[in-house]
């Protein structure tokens, strides 16, 4: 997990589709849009890696909320799938910098 998160971290992908300003994740990093966001998860997962319970968390992220992180998913919706030992108050800042740096854009099926 943690090797994932690193190699996808590395290279950034940039999608302009939206009001990218409007997703949570990138709100709760304190960015305006995905570049800046996700220069400030990397920040964020650096120092995760160095906590133990964020370790934790991360070390079970795909197992907890699924294999597909979303642009638009919520990070406080989100950290209610991990047990009480897993999560403190940095949790769902965690979880933002997770889905800033490896969520797809969510798109519909066409019929």
């Amino acid at each position: 997990m943690i090797a994932i998160l690193k190699s996808w971290s590395a290279r950034a992908r940039h999608t302009g589709t939206r009001q990218e300003g409007s997703l949570k994740a990138v709100r709760m990093l304190g960015a305006e849009g995905l570049v800046d966001a996700r220069r400030r998860a990397g920040q964020a997962l650096e120092r995760a890696w160095r906590c133990t319970c964020c370790r934790s968390l991360l070390a079970h992220v795909f197992e907890r909320v699924g294999s597909t992180l979303f642009l638009d998913d919520d990070p406080e919706v989100l950290v209610q799938a991990f047990e009480d030992s897993e999560r403190d108050r940095f949790s769902a800042r965690v979880l933002a910098a997770c889905i800033v740096m490896v969520g797809r854009e969510r798109v519909a099926v066409a019929l």
